[in-house]
């Protein structure tokens, strides 16, 4: 068997300092001795489940070259002098830091330093007071002179600290008073953090093993510290495994089938101990005559089996648990897993009100171990089995209203962790979960001659509604871990329940046991009305290991594609399903197969389907559902690569008469003129599009004067249609401006990007003013035109009836451009209502034609001037209109616009007597933490009519203006203080459809 890659990071310190001094002292010979004696004794008693001690010699002699150079990170050469050593509860790590020690005593390895000293954390949690010195003598055959010189040439030592999971200590201590001095008394908790925390001892060598559950934990005491993951078995060694430990060879291959159809499971048996449990349980199934594809269906299944199969064996000397005492041990189980402490000393047996001859009868059937080195320390044979019983207590807990909840009793708070940040939770809640299986029920209750309550059921549902309706908690790390959990109840009744509450589903299928997971749970819920899926079409088959037979393979195949099915069956399962989101996927041609068939499922309802930065793999572009699906009215195919044969599909569906598409996005799909022509056959035959959007394709003027052609096509129904930055030029507005005087539908048309200077500008105002024009909102930004340009733009105003929105934005309009629009804007027969003039090189100078249209324009409701250097004086004059009762501006965008705290007094102004202006962006001007301080004053007060104001996400962090902040939105709950402004719907139409 390979060893596995480790995965290294953290930062390293110089070689140099890793060599050792002179040694001035006595070489550490009987030390030695010692250590070698003792560590042999221990790893004599070292068996689990029957391993053998030349197994765990084995374990960890693959891992010795690793220990060699521990310290060193291979690709830079560097050092660092804290390495941690996490893997998962069983996977090796205290037997490789023992086959360690063992090795340097041997002069084998880690010969750089002169002593290597042993802490395990059990024995260390169990130590009371005393010195460092103290702590570390216990093998040294040496006075306590020599203790002295020993520890005054750190360099030369390693420290290995043993399970940090198992140290009961908290860790809470100041750094600042820690403790330097090593012949100072003290509580070892106090010692220990000392030397994690580099205050003691700060250049000695440190190594730390901890489960990957207490990871987490561990990394905020360290400096620097470098990580070295044990990823124990490999997927072929647990194969092979497996497989000998079985024996039987007639059914050995189905039960390996089994085991990897459930990716969860299989992933366990990373750990020889697992397999071992695995196996065993099989086995025993196999003898019975029992259903081991079942058993292996869930991990619930496999280890509700075990358990029961350990008391079974129970004989008449023994007794059976009784409710009572189980309880009391599911109840340490549980606090142990939410504090990620797995050893159970005197006191948590104290604390559970467990005594000695209580846990005999756990000990008797392998459910607990006792420490062979260490007395009063026990533990689950294994953490699954810990999480087991954790997960039980749930069930077994008496009435949580007679008492207060303890913090590891509360659902809510179980139910509102995920796997990213409570990964110790992980497995047990999926436990608790498997445990409302109706026949894991009746095995345990079988098994424990007793009945178990499923009230559980009720209380879980409640806390999922709760969930779901909590805006804070972030349902988009929840939602994966509970459609596992959901998974193991194989309760199809209880997933309905369960996902009834969320209408809204995101989920990214990468891997083959989510697809598992996903397709049989989602094909349970019927309430669905959006739903985001990420797929991965090419997984890598679960079974393209050895051994397994060429039957399996092929049945595997099957499978899948089957989950795939039922994964895509919400779309006619769920009646009010309205939108599905299938961004950045990957789709083959069985997918999209499958899609196809369930878009023109007669019973389903979706309207919106989005299918942005797809990716269509071998070409399997088939859009034939546009023409068959009666309810699909929106297609989203922004940055996906269409080719020909994908249009080809494309122009076929729109062609349809059955075809009911409205909305179709398009850019961004590496359009050219020929896909130009394509498409306008296919728009000049359709009769249901109203909205396209074929921004950032290069279709050029050749293009543009093709989608003309449609435009003036009297059967033409689009409304709205964005061809930005789509590479056109003054050239192609003749003809555009012709097609617009005779289109009757097209109200929106955005231009931005193209390289329309003056001119097209100048042809584009004619077909403005034409009494037939219908365009109500018309995009022209960044289309490089200047002042000349604007009063073309302006002119063409004063005739027009029907523009309510025009965005001019980075376009070098200046003062001189601006005050002829400004002269329009004040005539009463102009009628627009948002205007965007973003980057247009306005000055304080502008400002003063802008105040009069503030104050004459009863129509003009939202203003963009962000990106102007308009100054304090600028919003000074601004300010003074805003304030007057014929101000109708409500929206106002006045980002990075060059204000400073000078501008205090003008704004606290406006945002006391301004009685319309509703929303404000501020952000990137440098107000200060004074200004926004005194603005708070204002913007608390009940005569502020302000919702929304945009600033700086540096100032509302900032400490200091904090409880200002806070302040505002006590006493002014209607308003809404964000680094961020959003566009509204009328400003980015081209986006928001």
């Amino acid at each position: 068997m390979k060893p596995e890659d480790v995965e290294m990071m953290g930062d390293q310190v110089s070689e140099e300092e890793l060599m050792p001094e002179d040694k001035a002292f006595d070489d550490g010979t009987n030390y030695r001795t010692v250590i070698k004696e003792k560590f042999y004794i221990t790893w004599d008693k070292s068996c689990y489940f029957g391993q053998s001690a030349i197994l765990n010699h084995g374990i960890t002699h693959r891992d010795q070259k690793l220990l060699a150079r521990v310290f060193e990170d291979v690709e830079t050469c560097r050092y660092t002098q804290t390495v941690i050593l996490q893997g998962a509860a069983g996977v090796g790590k205290t037997t490789l830091l023992r086959k360690a020690i063992l090795e340097w005593a041997d002069g084998n390895i880690c010969q750089q330093y002169t002593y290597v000293f042993y802490l395990s954390g059990k024995e260390v949690s169990q130590s009371k007071e005393k010195s460092f010195a103290e702590l570390i003598s216990k093998d040294l055959p040496s006075s306590e002179g020599h203790i002295k010189q020993i520890l005054s040439e750190p360099r030369n030592i390693l420290f290995m600290i043993d399970s940090f999971d198992e140290l009961d200590f908290s860790f809470e201590e100041p750094e600042f008073a820690l403790c330097t001095d090593w012949t100072q008394k003290h509580p070892v908790s106090f010692l220990i953090s000392s030397l994690l925390r580099k205050v003691m001892l700060p250049e000695s060598f440190l190594v730390v093993t901890t489960r990957s559950t207490a990871w987490k934990r561990l990394v905020p005491l360290l400096h620097n510290p470098r990580c070295v993951k044990l990823s124990g078995l490999s997927k072929n060694a647990r194969m092979d495994y497996i497989y000998c430990l079985l024996k039987d060879k007639t059914w050995a291959m189905d039960a390996i089938y089994s085991i990897r159809k459930n990716e969860r499971l299989f992933n366990m048996c990373h750990v020889y101990q697992v397999c071992q449990v695995v196996c065993t349980c099989l086995k025993e199934q196999e003898e019975k005559g029992g259903n081991v594809a079942e058993t292996c269906q869930t991990t619930t299944a496999l280890f509700t089996s075990y358990i029961c199969s350990l008391f079974s064996q129970v004989d008449e000397s023994c007794t059976l648990p009784n409710e009572t005492l189980l309880r009391s041990l599911c109840q340490a189980a549980a606090e142990g897993i939410w504090t990620m402490k797995y050893i159970l000393y005197k006191k948590n047996l104290r604390k559970h009100e467990l005594t000695r001859d209580d846990i005999s009868v756990f000990l008797n059937v392998n459910v607990l171990q006792e420490d062979t080195e260490y007395k009063n320390c026990y533990a689950f044979t294994h953490l699954h089995v810990q999480e087991f019983f954790a997960a039980l207590f749930y069930l077994l807990r008496e009435n949580p209203k007679n008492y207060p909840i303890k913090p590891f009793e509360d659902l809510n708070r179980l139910l509102d962790s995920n796997s990213f940040q409570d990964p110790h939770l992980e497995q047990m809640k999926c436990f608790l979960f498997g445990l409302l299986n109706k026949d894991r029920v009746r095995q345990l209750e079988e098994t424990f001659n007793f009945t178990i309550s499923m009230n559980i059921k009720g209380e879980l549902l409640m806390c999922l509604e709760a969930l779901e309706k909590n805006e804070f908690s972030p349902s988009q790390l929840i939602l994966p871990d509970l459609l596992h959990c959901l998974y193991e109840t194989q309760d199809r009744g209880f997933i309905t329940q369960a996902l009834s509450y969320f209408p809204k589903i995101a989920v990214k299928v990468e891997e083959e046991t989510q697809l598992l997971v996903y397709s049989f749970c989602l094909q349970h819920c019927y309430s669905l009305k959006t739903i985001k899926l990420t797929t991965v079409a090419e997984l890598k088959n679960r079974l393209d290991l050895n051994p397994i037979a060429e039957t399996c393979q092929e049945e595997a195949v099957v499978q899948t594609i089957k989950y795939w099915q039922d994964l895509f069956s919400v779309l006619h399962k769920n009646e009010y399903l309205r939108e599905m989101d299938l961004n950045e996927s990957r789709l083959n041609k069985s997918l999209m197969k499958i899609l196809n068939e369930e878009l023109c499922h007669p019973r389903c309802k979706l309207q919106k389907l989005l299918l942005g930065s797809v990716c269509f793999l071998d070409s399997c572009h088939d859009f034939s559902f546009v023409g068959k699906c009666l309810t699909l009215t929106h297609l989203d195919l922004k940055d996906a690569i269409l080719e020909d044969n994908g249009l080809k599909s494309l122009c076929s569906a729109l062609e349809s008469k059955q075809c009911k598409l409205l909305v179709l996005r398009l850019e961004s799909c590496d359009l050219s003129v020929t896909h130009c022509l394509k498409l306008s056959e296919a728009l000049y035959r359709n009769r249901s599009l109203v909205f396209l959007n074929l921004s950032t394709n290069n279709l050029t003027d050749v293009g543009g004067k093709l989608l003309c052609k449609i435009i003036e096509n009297p059967n033409c129904h689009l409304e709205r249609l964005s061809l930005a930055n789509c590479g056109l030029t003054k050239a192609v507005c003749e003809v555009l401006s012709l097609a617009l005087a005779k289109n009757k539908s097209l109200t929106h048309l955005c231009l931005a990007d193209n390289f329309l200077e003056d001119k097209g500008i100048e042809i584009l105002s004619y077909a403005l003013r034409s009494p037939h024009c219908t365009l109500q909102s018309l995009v022209l930004r960044c289309c490089y035109f200047s002042q000349v340009g604007g009063e073309f733009l302006s002119t063409a105003l004063l005739d027009n009836k029907s523009l309510i929105h025009l965005d001019l934005g980075s376009n070098s309009l200046q003062d001189s451009g601006l005050r002829f629009l400004c002269h329009v804007l004040q005539q009463s027969t102009c009628t627009l209502q948002e205007l965007e003039l973003m980057g247009c090189v306005l000055t304080s100078e502008g400002c003063l034609d802008l105040a009069s249209v503030l104050v004459k324009n009863s129509h003009l409701w939202n203003l963009d001037l962000g990106n102007n250097n308009l100054m304090d004086d600028g919003l000074h004059i601004l300010c003074e209109a805003l304030k007057t009762p014929n101000c109708r501006i409500k929206k106002l965008g006045l980002e990075n616009c060059g204000f400073s705290p000078g501008c205090c007094e003008d704004l606290s102004s406006l945002f006391y007597n301004s009685q319309n202006l509703l929303q404000i962006n501020l952000m990137r001007n440098a107000l200060g933490c004074d200004t926004i301080r005194n603005l708070c004053r204002v913007l608390r007060l009940p005569t502020c009519k302000l919702e929304f104001l945009a600033l700086n996400k540096k100032e509302i962090c900032n400490k200091e203006l904090k409880k200002f902040l806070n302040d505002v939105k006590t006493r002014n709950s209607r308003l809404k203080i964000r680094p961020c402004y959003y566009k509204t719907e009328s400003e980015g139409w081209w986006q928001y459809f």
